[in-house]
């Protein structure tokens, strides 16, 4: 069944990102109101995939968001569909009353922002004024859902050239108070999407190393057939698959978090993404650090997101 799930995902899901979101799209950086991403946004709200985190997408169609998360990291997404799918629209779900400090997800695509209260820090991906810009804090005991005014932020260039950051500043427009109950299960499964995006974008660079490797010749044949780099490559996609196995383990936690297996399959896919776009680069040589080629886009969107998923794992964390 998992199978038949992936294929018709792929087929669907995976189709549309890769007609209407080429990793060309990701280097330029586009914003949520730009055409071609208002575009894309506007068909993944028609085609019913902002409801991917909702309780009757997840009987059925559960265990396809690694399927999902890996098409996205594939296509270095460039538009906040985890944090807007499987954060505010499930917290929406569980809780309308959040009418009240959400936007509408359909025109407005959501970027959160998920920490503890004694971080000052507040860094959140920019997407532009078309976005809404969401903090979750945890307190103790409790959460807080707040919206900060998107015209109050200044986007700058952060690790990611696909992606701009800014600082939240200023007083909340709304906000409200959630409990660990209905918090705790979404951030689950937005941390197994981020993982499987992950995967994505570092199985992608993983990918084009692998078909450099059979293409590139020294000393008369391809460098592919040389033990320290085979070897290298086959461990590297190893650990990848290891990572998709731990994710898999996670998501048949529906409903019931545990910040043991979030943390471990947190680590597991970090470290084996670093590698494995690390790698990429050094096969490839002095070509894969250059801006024209998207090895250097996936490494870097790699670490960014190994960041990321190591912090939402400490944050899901008991105090």
């Amino acid at each position: 069944m998992h199978s038949e799930i992936r294929t018709m995902l792929s087929s669907t899901f995976g189709r549309l990102l890769r007609d209407q979101h080429p990793p060309a799209y990701a280097r330029q950086a586009l914003p949520a109101d730009h055409a071609s991403q208002r575009a894309l946004w506007g068909a993944l709200a028609e085609g019913g995939w902002l409801e991917a985190g909702s309780e009757a997408f997840q009987s059925e169609y559960g265990p396809g968001i690694l399927a999902m998360g890996e098409w996205s990291g594939q296509a270095l997404l460039s538009l906040p569909y985890g944090a807007s799918t499987f954060i505010a629209r499930v917290l929406l779900e569980r809780q309308p009353a959040l009418a009240s400090v959400l936007l509408d997800l359909n025109e407005h695509p959501a970027s959160v922002r998920c920490d503890r209260e004694k971080d000052e820090c507040a860094w959140i991906d920019a997407y532009g004024g078309a976005a809404q810009y969401l903090r979750l804090t945890r307190l103790d005991g409790a959460w807080r859902l707040a919206r900060h005014d998107g015209a109050q932020i200044e986007t700058v260039q952060g690790l990611d050239p696909t992606q701009g950051l800014a600082r939240l500043n200023g007083v909340a427009l709304a906000q409200a108070i959630l409990s660990d109950s209905e918090v705790l299960p979404a951030l689950q499964q937005y941390l197994a999407f981020q993982l499987s995006h992950l995967v994505g974008a570092a199985g992608a660079s993983l990918d084009l190393a692998i078909a450099y490797a059979k293409e590139r010749q020294q000393f008369g044949k391809p460098i592919g057939q040389f033990q320290a780099i085979k070897h290298a490559l086959v461990d590297a996609w190893i650990a990848l698959d290891n990572s998709r196995y731990a994710i898999e383990a996670l998501l048949t936690l529906r409903g019931r978090p545990d910040p043991e297996m979030s943390a471990l399959a947190a680590r597991i896919t970090a470290n084996a993404a670093r590698s494995a776009t690390k790698l990429a680069i050094q096969v490839h040589g002095g070509i894969g650090f250059s801006w024209e080629h998207d090895s250097q886009l996936y490494l870097k969107r790699a670490y960014r997101l190994a960041v990321e998923v190591e912090r939402l794992a400490e944050l899901m964390q008991p105090d």
